[in-house]
């Protein structure tokens, strides 16, 4: 069963994310010799190669990872469930799956040194030094092992105690995932950034009055400290509810004019004046409810092929090491229904400001970010939420210039 595991594992997963890379890799490499456009020659090329060094570091992932799950189904498993077998109980089982997690961020930590303090900094994004890095690592592993213990002990209960237990934990962690994007912009994000009030009145007035517009109402607008970590351009709205907030990287006030400022938010409001916020809500707690009926209708014999118990446990640990399966195949459906929302976001921020006015601060936002415009349309389909540029311009009506 170890073997068979493995190889559905490879073939449903592995195999295909692959193909996917190397596909938009040899595509990006094609129309890197076609003409620039929206950029700069020099500055096509230098996106062009940006995109690459990523995809060279995201297979080179994909096969370390799939050895990293071959361990675990084999090996780590079992050496984890020796802690339930010398110590029975609800707080072993929890570390047990703690265990699992740790492990599985410190796997990814050289990955993500490598994209951030070697392949980042190469083209000039990346502003952390070492010991910013390191204090990141710190405080993000202090939240998983806070949180995540006491969010698993309730999964554990659950499990042991309900007999539609996955309905419940669906709901749980549903719940969870509420609760921590309502607590993010107050709680959890200034624990890795400082957020000051926005002090160009002058651009805060006519950012109430954009929200005003719409009937959107939150408790400020800040600007983030993202500069220290990062030069690319961005700006969100966090949270839900009395703690919404207008989120400014400093990057972006430095950049872009007041009018493209003002198009991009406009932006952002689409999405709140189409329901996106809710519907992506609605998605997250679908995908819940999928993943833990799948696990809930894993049978016996699959526990037993794999040499383990089913504890709640082994079921959470087999959750997380299929979990990028699931999601790979559940990203098709995000991505069609993400990319049909910008496009109806874009109509509504461009009403709010112009067409133009939008599109150029999206280019604004390509030349800065070094995004590269040419993808391959099956790469779009698994892994775009946002439909391509060119695309959103021609929508836009602007004329690409080359």
């Amino acid at each position: 069963m170890n073997y068979e595991l493995i190889t559905f594992y490879l073939i449903c997963f592995v195999i295909p994310n692959l193909f996917l890379n190397i596909l938009q890799y040899r595509h990006i490499q094609k129309t890197m010799q076609f003409d620039a456009v929206l950029l700069s020659p020099k500055d096509y090329l230098e996106a062009g190669h940006y995109a690459l060094a990523k995809l060279r570091l995201s297979i080179f992932q994909d096969l370390f990872g799939f050895a990293f799950f071959v361990f675990w189904i084999l090996y780590g498993l079992k050496w984890l469930n020796l802690v339930d077998f010398f110590a029975h109980g609800f707080g072993n089982q929890v570390l047990i799956v703690l265990g699992l997690l740790v492990f599985m961020q410190i796997f990814h930590l050289p990955f993500k040194y490598w994209q951030e303090m070697v392949i980042d900094k190469q083209y000039g994004f990346s502003h952390q030094t070492i010991k910013l890095f390191l204090m990141d690592f710190v405080r993000g592993m202090s939240l998983l092992v806070v949180a995540g213990s006491l969010v698993l002990y309730g999964l554990v209960l659950l499990i042991h105690y309900l007999q539609t237990w996955w309905l419940w934990c669906a709901v749980f962690v549903f719940a969870t995932v509420l609760m921590i994007n309502f607590l993010y912009p107050t709680w959890i994000a200034p624990l890795f950034n400082t957020f000051t009030p926005l002090q160009d009145s002058l651009l805060q007035e006519k950012i109430e009055g954009l929200m005003k517009s719409v009937g959107f109402q939150s408790s400020g607008i800040f600007v983030m400290d993202a500069s220290k970590r990062d030069g690319r351009l961005n700006a969100y709205f966090g949270g839900f509810g009395k703690n919404k907030r207008v989120v400014l990287f400093d990057t972006l006030l430095e950049k872009i004019s007041s009018e493209g400022l003002i198009a991009i938010l406009g932006h952002e409001l689409g999405h709140f004046k189409h329901k996106d916020l809710v519907f992506g809500i609605v998605v997250q707690g679908v995908f819940l409810f999928c993943i833990f009926y799948l696990l809930g209708s894993l049978p016996q014999s699959l526990f037993e092929g794999l040499g383990l118990s089913q504890t709640p446990a082994n079921l959470l640990m087999l959750l997380l090491l299929m979990m990028p399966l699931i999601a790979f195949w559940f990203l098709p459906f995000v991505g069609f229904f993400s990319r049909k929302a910008e496009y109806r976001a874009d109509a509504f921020g461009a009403s709010l400001s112009s067409k133009k006015a939008l599109a150029q601060a999206l280019v604004r936002l390509v030349e800065k970010n070094k995004s590269f415009p040419h993808s391959h349309p099956l790469y779009i389909c698994f892994h775009y939420t946002h439909p391509p540029l060119l695309e959103r311009l021609k929508a836009l009506d602007y004329e690409i210039s080359r």
